[in-house]
Parts: C-alpha cells; sequence; structure tokens
C-alpha cells in the first residue's frame, strides 16, 4: 500500500522547477567560475561533464537518474566547500555552494515525489 501524499501534482512541479532552475544555474556559476579565475578547457570539460551525463535522464523524469544526481552533487559540495574555504575564495564558490544545497534537496524531493507520482498513476 502506497501512501497518498497530499498536493502531489504541486509538489511535483515545484521540485521540477528547482531541480532544473539550481542545475541549469549551476552549470553556468561552474563555467563562470572556471572561466574567470582562467582553469584550462580540458578541467572545465572534466567539471562539466560529469552534470551533463544526466541531462537525458534529466529531461525523461527518471526518478533512478534525478536520485543519482544527488550522489553526484555531494561530490561537487566537497570540492567547493574546500574552495569556499581556500585563500583564494571568490563569490562563485558561495553561490556555488547554495545551489547545490538546494539541488539536493531539490532533485532528493523530485525523484521521491516523482517515483510516488509514478505509483499512484499505476494504482488509479
Amino acid at each position: 500500500m502506497m501512501k497518498v501524499i497530499p498536493n502531489l501534482c504541486q509538489k511535483l512541479n515545484v521540485a521540477r522547477r528547482l531541480t532544473w532552475g539550481c542545475y541549469l544555474l549551476l552549470m553556468a556559476v561552474l563555467l563562470l567560475n572556471g572561466l574567470l579565475s582562467s582553469t584550462p578547457i580540458s578541467l572545465l570539460v572534466f567539471t562539466m561533464v560529469p552534470l551533463l551525463i544526466f541531462l537525458p535522464g534529466l529531461r525523461k523524469e527518471r526518478y533512478k537518474t534525478i536520485s543519482m544526481l544527488c550522489f553526484v552533487t555531494l561530490l561537487y559540495f566537497m570540492v567547493t566547500v574546500t574552495n569556499l574555504f581556500a585563500p583564494n575564495a571568490n563569490p562563485l564558490d558561495a553561490a556555488e555552494l547554495v545551489l547545490l544545497v538546494v539541488l539536493f534537496g531539490a532533485a532528493m524531493m523530485f525523484s521521491r515525489w516523482k517515483q510516488y507520482s509514478l505509483y499512484q498513476e499505476d494504482n488509479s
């Protein structure tokens, strides 16, 4: 017996928008931070590819892909916290941290609520 969540459609829409917004903003901030700090293109590609891998699954709203995105954001979180406490930290590092925290929470709830919505559709 699956738990019925009130206002599931609304919650799913909010989580979807937050996830996409933070995902896209994070990509932009990572790129901008890399360009402003004169990071070589090869390292920028290495930074962006792990997030880009999730794009097809995110577009198709596969809850397992979205859950895996949460785990990958934890790796970015560790690097960002280290960068934030380095002597050459900049405001974009703080923006990355905020985006990662919100992305993690939103993607986690998006994944869970998407899974619930699929099960509720099957049982209807």
